[in-house]
């Protein structure tokens, strides 16, 4: 009998290695992704840029790739504006939507512009990292290409978010995908080295974002071929657990067929903010012309989103 607490704390201490991860606090959950958490990067001050009036753009009129720009103290003051780009900023073609981790390191990835791609579809599926001492980008991270170009669409990265819950970067892939077959993929990256450790395959998203409201951590993703809004489960390190489910639509009376949802966040409040435009896999999709906003409200009783405004 005098060896039974030792048989017990290795038996205690052999479930708590088998699940690996601790339990998270409400407290904890409540808070992803909706703590401030992102930094600037160094480099923009060093540039002489001022950081609180300056973004990462990757929309500016003639201009390929990420632009750092500086917007004027005053809307009215425009040729005050500064723009500035390294070298290797519009080396690999247009890009898409950027995110920044707690250090400043900002992530993208090659999207269409117009009738353009920049680079062959077959490079496109890749993660680029700007360093945010240096601000060099290089690639992070080459995706799977996809087995045949045949009737493919011309996309690959379209949703892409750095969480600072978990350190890990989603990022949603349509490659491989025709219009008619949904191939999409969504990876979990880790930011550090490019290494992909989780994928959920068959969905074709838009945007993506982890949010924690609801009491569990979870990924929410904009679906492609439809104007739903899903979300998965994940781990306490960011994995995909359980099964995806329907969150709620953009589609109601008055709602175009073709809109998508394609920017997701929180607001201070909890609430789900959707920024929805049409989508049709063609190039001409690729930037946003237009956008409807729509807010989602969390019903902790009936445990399910509620559309409140927008459309």
């Amino acid at each position: 009998m005098k060896y039974f607490p030792l048989i017990l704390l290795l038996a205690t201490a052999f479930v708590l290695s088998s699940c690996g991860e601790k339990e998270m606090a409400e407290d904890e959950i409540r808070q992803i992704g909706m703590s401030p958490c992102r930094s600037s990067a160094p480099f923009i001050k060093t540039l002489g840029f001022d950081p609180t009036r300056s973004s990462l753009s990757t929309d500016e009129p003639g201009m390929m790739g990420v632009v750092l720009v500086e917007h004027p103290r005053k809307v009215a003051d425009s040729a005050s504006q500064r723009t500035y780009q390294d070298v290797s900023w519009n080396k690999n073609g247009w890009m898409g939507n950027t995110t920044t981790d707690i250090e400043g390191n900002i992530y993208t990835a090659p999207l269409p512009k117009e009738h353009e791609t920049g680079i062959p579809l077959s490079q496109m599926n890749r993660v680029f990292r700007i360093d945010s001492e240096t601000g060099t980008m290089e690639v992070l991270t080459k995706l799977p290409e996809p087995d045949s170009v045949a009737g493919v669409v011309p996309f690959a990265v379209l949703g892409i978010y750095y969480d600072c819950h978990g350190k890990k970067l989603y990022v949603s892939s349509v490659a491989g995908s025709t219009k008619d077959k949904e191939k999409g993929v969504i990876y979990v990256i880790d930011p550090e080295d490019g290494d992909i450790e989780d994928r959920l395959e068959g969905h074709d998203a838009a945007s993506v974002f982890v949010g924690g409201i609801t009491g569990e951590k979870r990924l929410y993703f904009g679906g492609l071929r439809s104007s739903d809004i899903y979300s998965v489960a994940l781990t306490r390190n960011g994995n995909f657990k359980g099964d995806v489910r329907s969150e709620g639509t953009l589609k109601h009376v008055g709602t175009p067929n073709d809109i998508r949802a394609r920017s997701l966040r929180f607001d201070e409040n909890g609430n789900l903010l959707v920024a929805g435009s049409p989508f049709h896999f063609s190039v001409p999709d690729a930037r946003i012309k237009s956008e409807t906003s729509y807010q989602f409200s969390y019903d902790k009783n009936k445990k399910k989103w509620t559309l409140v405004d927008g459309g």
